[in-house]
């Protein structure tokens, strides 16, 4: 069997040593110095070289025996012993692998603690600019740039591999005892920022050294800690082949399976309240598992202390930083926890991370990657604080105002919400919104109900709030504490507003101006099907009933109200008033002249035409030819009038029903039956 040769001098490079040897395939791996042997374990099938070699050495080796190819997996800096690589595989016509780690570019971070420089030389000039010690972890060999310079000497703690070869060059530039951090990286942001606090250092400096040589976990550390970070840039070798590419290239070379399809798990988890008694323990043994914690910063400083964790949470940033993970690492199984406050179902941001999380599957299955996304759920802010109050909440109307605008369409929607329910839940940006909210009520004339808030629930500093909406008038918002809050509002006279519960004797009524009646109502509503989200239209609306009443089915549909008589709009205004219906638009115009000027409808009812029937059909039809349409008429000449209308329009169809309501009347001692005059309702639907 043919040998792989294999250039070490990352961390890659010994993990695709050890995917060599896991395929039973042999390799001859060569390393520069006695730390690089240390740190190579103790593979099958797999021999290896120490030393340094010039490029006439390496085409002596690679003219030594049948290698399948070679592998550069050397240091990104080691850009001479790369050249000298490449050259003998040319010379003895070798194939040439490079092995590229994953380097994230400059953009990634961007504010102004982060200083970039093209090499080591002008950033130890940058650094004389500085005060205060300096962590350097750009490795043992750089280290004379620095300390040559006079003004740095007494400032710099070296951060290198624990190899003698290290330790020698420290000490012959004058580095002992505290100045020397000789340790096995890559390291944890925490363990970065352990160390940046001890040592006390305001600069660190660090090579762009991509994921595997830790450059993020010590970029988020000098972050937290508040200092500078020198950056010295990365070459470019784009030229190079990912970890899974080089796996695939040695794959086909060989004919031996080398590199098994990685696993990812990525758990979406719901924290709850924030603190420890609010996990489940699904989502803990999740966070325990997981190798890298992503959320915002509040939910990984809480959570994620003890991994390699990173203040990520809008979808992009975790995908792009998934999609480095599974370029560059050689782990079979990878394991990811997204940390989301309360329940990530539940007005979470994690509704728009899963869709991105399954297209980024589909992704990764092309390049051998299976991928399984689990949704962890957690305790809801509104969950918790109905427990709090002892009070069901199925029946509840839940609004989440958390980063809404408060203008006037976002207070009506609270105020319209506050008076057609008897609970109401309210997810918050800040506590000082309940005194917000609260003097908008009391200026709707909501000044009896009652508000409670929850501050930081979960947490030892959690407290409750409450008050009536009159009280809040007096409350200064500035004066509330900063917070986490959320929000409980009781009606206790709630309106009856459901659409099929009013009755004639509901609506304000105006001298002349007609009004659909009660059973005749329940019938079109019936036939218009109403959907959540849909838009009706209600021509010759007179008072305004089938309106009031359609858009009282649900908050989401939208109804226009048309009408040209001035006594039926100010009706519909009124009983639009009367109960609360935002989503009711009152339009003073004559059908079909205003069609244009509104949305796509998906129903319409037909309550009068002044004779414009056969125009407001076909304007119906022209706006949408999904529309269903439904129309009234009390006389034989309007049904007529609609079933020739229909008869002219080619795949269309119309459904005739005529309906007599009869009612008891009390005369004296006696209970008659009234007739009152028949009606027919016309369902129209077009192809």
């Amino acid at each position: 069997m043919s040998r792989i040769l294999v250039f070490a001098g990352t961390t890659e490079g010994r993990r695709i040593a050890e995917k060599i040897s896991l395929a039973g395939q042999k390799a001859l791996v060569c390393v520069a110095t006695e730390y690089g042997t240390q740190a190579m374990p103790d593979l099958d099938g797999v021999e290896v070289h120490q030393g340094r070699m010039t490029e006439t050495q390496m085409e002596r080796l690679m003219e030594q025996e049948d290698f399948v190819c070679v592998v550069d997996a050397t240091h990104p800096y080691a850009t001479v012993v790369s050249e000298n690589i490449k050259a003998a595989a040319e010379s003895t016509l070798l194939t040439y692998i490079r092995l590229k780690r994953n380097v994230e570019p400059k953009s990634d971070f961007s504010n102004p603690g982060v200083h970039y420089f093209d090499d080591n030389e002008s950033c130890a000039i940058a650094l004389e600019g500085t005060r205060g010690n300096i962590l350097l972890t750009t490795g043992s060999k750089e280290l004379a740039v620095y300390m040559r310079r006079g003004s740095l000497k007494d400032r710099v703690v070296a951060r290198i591999l624990p190899g003698v070869e290290s330790l020698k060059i420290c000490e012959g530039l004058g580095l002992t005892g505290r100045d020397i951090i000789a340790m096995q990286g890559p390291f944890s942001k925490d363990m970065n920022l352990a160390q940046i606090r001890d040592y006390k250092i305001s600069v660190l400096v660090t090579k762009m050294s991509g994921h595997a040589g830790g450059f993020f976990e010590k970029a988020l550390a000098a972050d937290e800690a508040g200092i500078s970070l020198f950056v010295v840039g990365s070459p470019d070798y784009s030229e190079g082949m990912r970890f899974d590419e080089v796996c695939s290239r040695l794959t086909q070379l060989t004919g031996v399976r080398i590199g098994r399809d990685r696993q990812f798990e990525v758990s979406v988890i719901g924290c709850g309240m924030g603190s420890e008694g609010y996990l489940t323990t699904d989502a803990r043994i999740a966070i325990d598992e997981a190798q890298y914690i992503f959320g915002s910063r509040r939910m990984v400083e809480t959570f994620g202390t003890s991994k390699q964790s990173f203040p990520f949470y809008k979808p992009v940033d975790i995908i792009q930083y998934l999609d480095r993970l599974s370029s560059s690492l050689a782990d079979d199984t990878i394991k990811a926890a997204v940390l989301y406050s309360g329940d990530a179902g539940f007005y979470s941001g994690a509704a728009d991370l899963i869709p991105a999380l399954y297209d980024w599957r589909a992704e990764q299955k092309g390049r051998g990657t299976v991928v399984y996304i689990k949704q962890i759920p957690g305790v809801s802010a509104v969950s918790a604080l109905a427990s709090l109050l002892g009070i069901p909440y199925e029946d509840s109307k839940i609004l989440s105002m958390h980063g809404v605008e408060q203008n006037d369409e976002s207070d009506m929607t609270v105020v319209t919400a506050v008076r057609n329910n008897k609970k109401i839940f309210m997810l918050l940006s800040k506590p000082a919104d309940m005194i917000h909210y609260g003097e908008v009520l009391h200026t709707a004339g909501l000044s009896k109900v009652q508000l409670t808030m929850s501050l930081d629930m979960g947490t030892p500093d959690g407290r409750i709030y409450s008050m009536t909406a009159e009280e809040t008038a007096g409350c200064d918002p500035e004066n509330m504490p900063e917070g986490l809050g959320t929000l409980y509002i009781q009606n206790d006279d709630p309106l009856n507003t459901s659409g099929f519960a009013l009755k004639d004797t509901d609506f304000i009524r105006r001298e002349g101006v007609p009004m659909t009646k009660e059973e005749i109502r329940y019938v079109i509503l019936g036939k218009l099907g109403m959907k959540k989200g849909e838009v009706l239209y209600d021509v010759g609306s007179g008072t305004g009933s089938i309106a009031v009443a359609a858009a009282g089915i649900s908050d989401s549909i939208h109804v226009y109200a048309i009408d040209d008589d001035d006594e039926a709009v100010e009706a519909i205004k009124e009983n639009k008033e009367k109960y609360g219906r935002d989503n009711l638009t009152v339009s003073k115009s004559s059908a079909p002249d205003n069609f244009d000027l509104l949305p796509k409808p998906d129903a319409a009812f037909i309550g009068g035409s002044k004779g414009r029937m056969r125009e407001i059909i076909r304007g119906l039809r022209d706006k949408n030819r999904a529309v269903r349409v439904v129309a009234s008429a009390v006389t034989i000449e309007t049904l007529s009038e609609i079933m020739e209308i229909m008869a002219e329009i080619p795949n269309s169809s119309v459904d005739i029903i005529q309906m007599n309501i009869a009612r008891t009347e009390t005369i004296e001692k006696y209970h008659v039956i009234k007739a009152h005059n028949p009606i027919f309702i016309a369902c129209i639907a077009f192809q």
